[in-house]
């Protein structure tokens, strides 16, 4: 790739390029490493009782945006507003649910990625939530969550 630049007599040079910097080497998604990541035991709780909350209508989803990838963020953010518009329909205020976290279980199919099954205890009920986790610029985030 060399473009062409005219002098100021109107003859055409030429710049070499060496290293062309592509702005996805510094500025885009880095795999991490299990080993810099950290534990996940303490991210999968936490992230558990944030989905649980915001589709419940009481934990705003920018508090967790941090940990989650686009697309499950825009998925929970259309779940929330659902969730918030039902709650305005029937004239009911949110209710902060009394969760209590269970058991983590978690396997990691390569370095780098883990998936986990948190079990979040209600007063009435219990949900399974399963949140893959991969490593990207240092920390983890949520690729995948589905709520049980």
């Amino acid at each position: 790739m060399e473009p062409n630049f005219k002098s100021s007599q109107g003859k055409t040079s030429k710049r070499k390029v060496n290293t062309p910097i592509e702005s996805d080497d510094y500025f885009g998604n880095h795999f991490s490493d299990s080993g810099e990541l950290g534990d996940p035991k303490p991210v999968l709780a936490f992230l558990a009782q944030a989905i649980i909350e915001t589709l419940a209508g009481v934990r705003d989803i920018d508090q967790s945006s941090r940990w989650l990838s686009d697309s499950v963020y825009q998925q929970l953010r259309q779940r929330s507003l659902a969730s918030k518009r039902a709650l305005l329909d029937k004239n009911r205020a949110a209710m902060r649910p009394n969760l209590v976290i269970g058991k983590i279980s978690s396997f990691s199919p390569r370095d780098g990625v883990v998936e986990g099954v948190v079990i979040v205890h209600n007063r009435d009920r219990a949900r399974a939530v399963a949140i893959r986790l991969e490593g990207y610029n240092g920390r983890w985030r949520a690729k995948s969550v589905a709520v049980l």
